[in-house]
């Protein structure tokens, strides 16, 4: 709402908030607005370029995106307690504004993980490829190499005999014996 001459304009379909309640969230906006005066209170002491003499360019980077985005932050919130809708085209810049400084703290946060070195992992598989690739041509290896696989063909047939025989065993053990001193057996009678 905006005060005339003849009284007030409504600038938004916001519901009419009652004097009390009215009264609670102008004391949190002072509230906060005394907590963003404190925090800005060194930035307002001080020129930017007094405040980053002698900082890293990151941290240079950092304070000038902070910046950025309080200002466009408060500039948004002052729109909106003016009643701005949101399809107002100065809002719409604010948000724009907004998207964009959050675009280069994405930026900033990336290239502090660039600064940390690069995460290296050994691909094993890979490595082990190169190596046999390169020890290939070395003929001390290839024999060696030769002389495994052979063992493991080895092993391999006498595991394969070890269970033929194994299952042969099983087989003799599993025949019915035949005893010479056992009863014939009698037959039954069909009635």
């Amino acid at each position: 709402m905006y005060p005339t001459a003849g009284g007030f304009i409504r600038t938004s379909s916001a519901p009419i908030i009652h004097p009390t309640m009215a009264e609670q969230h102008l004391a949190n906006v002072t509230s906060a607005l005394g907590a963003i005066e404190e925090y800005l209170a060194p930035l307002t002491k001080a020129s930017v370029d007094e405040l980053t003499k002698n900082a890293a360019p990151i941290e240079k980077a950092k304070l000038q995106v902070g910046l950025a985005y309080s200002v466009n932050a408060l500039l948004y919130i002052l729109l909106k307690t003016q009643g701005a809708s949101s399809k107002d085209l100065r809002q719409t810049q604010v948000k724009q504004e907004l998207d964009r400084v959050k675009g280069f703290v994405q930026k900033i946060k990336y290239s502090e993980e660039m600064a940390k070195g690069p995460q290296v992992k050994v691909d094993a598989e890979a490595a082990g490829r190169f190596i046999n690739h390169a020890l290939s041509s070395d003929q001390v290896y290839v024999k060696a190499l030769n002389e495994r696989k052979a063992e493991e063909k080895t092993d391999v047939e006498e595991t394969k005999t070890e269970e033929k025989a194994s299952k042969a065993s099983k087989k003799t053990k599993k025949a019915p014996t035949t005893s010479t001193s056992a009863k014939p057996a009698k037959k039954q009678r069909k009635h």
